[in-house]
């Protein structure tokens, strides 16, 4: 979660006057054409059992197969099969001057690794699952690897999460059972993993130390039922995009810092299985009810558009790669696609803008941010501010500024809203920042509020007015909700407000007030009474 590094109210009345307002979409000069117009077919002999990945490395492109067959190509468009050692080969990365391919299979070997792209051998392979009463280690069954931060880093199915310094010899880092890992990209710093078996998030700063990040979508659009579990992730110019497994088709999630996620939906919905980003623009492949499988491209990943690739038979995607200004997707029954890019690649649009935070006056908020890492290939025109319910969308514009800033009227106190921000500049605008809820309140002062409600659904508690110092930093301890011999805790976002559920509630009435203590000093707010009715 971004915290906030702006003071409450510390702007002055000449400045707030000239911010400017505005309730529609901001025009820009132009928008990058589509990065996947058109595709074509490439020559290649169909291996038995088709194509399991592509990937662009080190100047070669290099499909594999899950029957052990491996093609290498200088365009994307010409390919040769080479001969490789028996194996599922399912995922490939380039780095510390070789080339490292994993197999998805529980075999050993389920490592080859080469020098040049040509000649590979087999090794022994990172290390299995820890072993358990009664139940065996588990070899192989990897499916996904990159290089980032001097490491290869590679994830399993079967919940594991290895790294090597060279590709060779390799460290256990993390294992849970319960994860099915299915993708891993690389991007601003830092590894995100993602998750087909609870829909849960990996995140490493270094690759040896992980986070796991549970239940991390949020904004207005809610995840489809059980949750969305993810099938594959990519990053591209400040934005982290993941895409839903066969029970979340239509669903893609996108993150600028990979804490938390924000929710999107595509038609028509798609089981995605690979996905890759260049020249600006995202591309991603699988599997649809339909009789053909498109491929779906966003320069956001929020907003997304279709191709139509004419295949012989009808074959699910299995991978796709961007390399040497192309796009390249293999299938399951052996075709080989690429797409040159109609966009100019040196167009590129900002990153998303830094640090948004505000402050909540009544049925208005003030929205602050900071200027975005990279400009891109112009010069920021402006930002443009969204926020919304779920049902109605307002926007604001704020000008090229050392914070820039804007005001959101009309809103209707302690209602929800999620706020994201992006920035533009002549060739469009960037991916959305991470949404951030506000709660507009009449008075701000230390409040916490929570409608009646029937048991046993969980009572929806708002804390609004937790005040930041001087310098617009919010108190290192946590707020304390006291609802009734109950405690919790959140922290406060970068607007000053928590917003959480009180699972299971007592019948009756119940007293509930929040604590915390900043800077010298205490805040208790007055207690509300929270009525829950029995069902």
């Amino acid at each position: 979660m971004i915290r906030t590094i702006f003071k409450r109210f510390r702007f002055s009345a000449t400045l707030i006057a000239s911010i400017t307002v505005a309730t529609a979409f901001l025009p820009i000069a132009g928008s990058p054409a589509s990065a996947t117009a058109s595709w074509t077919l490439a020559q290649a002999s169909p291996p038995t059992g088709g194509w399991s990945s592509v990937a662009f490395l080190h100047g070669e492109w290099i499909a594999l197969s899950s029957s052990g067959q491996l093609a290498v190509s200088k365009n994307g468009s010409t390919w040769n099969e080479q001969s490789a050692p028996l194996g599922s080969w399912r995922t490939a990365a380039y780095g510390a001057g070789r080339f490292v391919a994993l197999s998805s299979a529980n075999a050993v070997p389920n490592e080859m690794v080469s020098d040049n792209g040509v000649a590979w051998s087999t090794q022994s392979g990172p290390p299995g699952t820890p072993q358990q009463a009664g139940h065996p280690s588990l070899v192989g069954e990897w499916t996904g690897i990159t290089y980032g931060h001097g490491l290869f880093v590679a994830v399993s199915s079967v919940g594991t999460v290895v790294t090597s310094t060279d590709g060779i010899s390799w460290v256990r880092r993390f294992w849970r059972p319960q994860d099915d890992f299915t993708s891993i990209t690389y991007g601003d710093g830092r590894f995100v993993a993602v998750d087909a078996g609870e829909g849960d998030v990996m995140m490493s700063l270094d690759g040896s130390h992980w986070s796991l990040i549970r239940h991390p979508l949020t904004g207005a659009i809610p995840a489809p039922a059980g949750g969305l579990h993810f099938s594959a992730v990519a990053y591209g110019n400040g934005n982290f995009v993941a895409f839903g497994s066969s029970s979340g088709s239509g669903y893609v999630a996108t993150s600028v810092y990979g804490y938390v996620w924000s929710l999107h939906q595509y038609s028509p919905a798609q089981a995605i299985s690979g996905a890759a980003y260049g020249c600006g623009t995202f591309v991603a492949a699988g599997q649809t009810t339909a009789a053909t499988d498109p491929i779906i491209s966003s320069s956001t990943g929020s907003q997304w558009t279709l191709s139509i690739v004419a295949t012989p038979t009808a074959a699910i995607w299995t991978s796709i790669a961007y390399g040497a200004g192309r796009y390249v997707a293999v299938d399951g029954a052996g075709d080989i696609a690429l797409s040159r890019s109609d966009a100019n690649c040196r167009a590129t649009t900002p990153s998303p803008p830094q640090q948004v935070s505000g402050n909540i006056h009544n049925g208005e908020v003030w929205t602050y941010m900071h200027p975005p890492k990279s400009s891109g290939a112009a010069p920021v025109l402006g930002y443009r501010v969204a926020i919304t319910d779920g049902v109605t969308t307002s926007y604001c514009g704020a000008k090229v500024y050392f914070e820039p800033n804007c005001i959101i009227k009309g809103l209707k106190n302690h209602q929800v809203y999620w706020v994201t921000t992006q920035a533009f500049n002549r060739f469009g605008y960037s991916a959305p920042t991470d949404p951030e809820f506000v709660i507009p309140v009449a008075a701000w002062s230390l409040d916490a509020v929570a409608p009646a409600v029937v048991a046993p659904a969980p009572a929806l508690v708002q804390i609004t007015g937790v005040i930041a110092n001087g310098e617009g930093i919010y108190p290192t301890t946590v707020v304390s909700i006291h609802f009734g011999s109950r405690l919790v805790a959140c922290r406060p976002n970068p607007f000053g407000e928590c917003a959480l559920t009180v699972a299971n509630p007592s019948v009756g009435t119940v007293a509930m007030y929040a604590t915390y203590s900043g800077y010298g000093r205490s805040y208790r707010s007055p207690t509300y009474e929270v009525r829950v009715a029995p069902v």
